[in-house]
């Protein structure tokens, strides 16, 4: 979501020099803010529930000497029906609850034991209400985000995934060593914005044209009459898909963890050496936060934001790499409470609960695809713009192509799905 955008644009009206000092108060006492400048800080495309700027601020330090600072201010669209199409208000909520309350827990928790390689792949909050956030602009520390078209290869898979492992890790340890503290403080404190039951009337309209697109699309690849369009065809049934995508969230234990939720190529940043190495990544937009699978995540970033190449190539050692980050974290985290007894610290157990969720899970991760994969390789001048103009519609509307790219990555997946009866 946040790549360097060069276009500046009109300050948000709650954004003033008031306003920033306030939040520099907080973290930078001997500062005085006296101008800032913005820009958008998401293109058209990359962003749909909420706006993003980028607040590039200067002043002087208390020796009067030049300072200065950016940082990601993100805030609720300013036209009330486009957040009501977009439910922004409810994933606004979410993803405040997990800088206020969630997150917080969390890395206290992580702080108290002796972790050798924690996690710190999330941004520094330093304002959260209903309807503003204020967070590092990780753009600052060299991070950028890739090219939502291209994708992920593997190495980039493999350093996102060892980061979801530790956040993974983290509720796992957590469950084990502090029961009541998590579920009061963590499991209830986000909540499944997207698929619950009463929300299926709302998004009928929306996951209609999204099946009715994708089906389309799979049957023009491989033809009516196809066990591949069959099956698939059955999958997106208009009076099941939706319910099915419901069930598949839930939590089941004792796996169950806190989820980034919308875990695909825009909301992972990338920083690299000189010589191109990626030396970390970071995660960012914790509006769709929930607890459940953590398979969830993983089918996420893998069948969304992957090419069938890389999955048949790299799917198992990804898979691997994962388990082997979260078994060393989980190991660490828990290190300090001998008399613990659970399947999951066991490591051959762990791999088998991973690999059967990973395939109880595929739906869901087709079930995302069928929105992501257009949205991911659709033409900037496709996507809403939040940024400028209103539209006047009252739901929200998917992204619609055909081209030949988006339909080859949804046949791919299809096929898989269906050649591993996953489907």
């Amino acid at each position: 979501m946040w790549r360097v955008a060069a276009m500046t644009t009109t300050a948000p009206r709650n954004l003033t020099l008031g306003f920033l000092q306030k939040v520099f108060d907080e973290t930078e006492s001997d500062v005085s803010v006296t101008s800032f400048e913005v820009a958008t800080g998401s293109g058209r495309g990359d962003n749909y529930t909420a706006m993003l700027y980028r607040v590039r601020v200067k002043g002087t330090d208390q020796e009067g000497k030049p300072w200065k600072s950016s940082v990601i201010y993100k805030c609720l669209p300013d036209n009330p029906v486009r957040r009501q199409a977009f439910k922004s208000d409810v994933l606004f909520r979410n993803e405040v609850a997990f800088y206020t309350k969630t997150l917080p827990v969390l890395l206290e928790f992580q702080a108290s034991r002796d972790v050798s390689t924690p996690f710190r792949a999330a941004p520094r909050c330093y304002r959260a209400c209903d309807t503003e956030l204020v967070l590092e602009d990780l753009c600052s520390r060299g991070f950028v985000m890739t090219d939502r078209k291209a994708g992920l290869d593997a190495d980039h898979c493999k350093a996102a995934m060892r980061e979801l492992a530790r956040l993974h890790a983290l509720s796992l340890a957590m469950k084990l060593c502090r029961p009541e503290e998590f579920a009061s403080s963590v499991v209830a404190s986000v909540q499944e914005a997207l698929f619950v039951p009463e929300n299926e009337d709302w998004y009928r309209g929306y996951y209609n044209a999204v099946t009715r697109n994708a089906l389309t699309m799979v049957r023009e690849a491989f033809g009516d009459g196809t066990r591949y369009v069959d099956k698939f065809r059955d999958f997106v049934d208009d009076s099941e898909f939706f319910g099915r995508m419901v069930l598949l969230v839930k939590p089941q234990e004792p796996l169950a963890v806190l989820c980034h939720g919308d875990y695909w190529t825009n909301n992972i940043l990338f920083r690299y050496s000189e010589d191109g190495e990626i030396l970390e990544a970071c995660m960012v937009d914790f509006q769709l936060a929930r607890y459940g699978s953590p398979a969830l995540d993983i089918v996420n970033l893998l069948y969304c934001c992957t090419s069938r190449e890389t999955r048949l190539n790299h799917m198992a050692d990804l898979l691997s790499d994962y388990h082997a980050a979260l078994n060393k974290a989980l190991r660490e985290l828990t290190q300090q409470a001998t008399d613990l007894k659970s399947d999951i610290l066991d490591r051959d157990c762990l791999w088998q609960m991973i690999q059967e969720e990973i395939h109880r899970c595929g739906k869901y991760g087709l079930g995302l695809a069928l929105d992501m994969i257009p949205i991911s390789v659709c033409d900037s001048d496709q996507a809403p713009d939040l940024y400028v103009g209103y539209d006047g519609v009252t739901n929200a509307l998917p992204v619609s192509t055909s081209s030949e790219l988006c339909q080859q990555k949804m046949a791919d997946l299809v096929q898989e799905l269906v050649d591993s009866n996953d489907l």
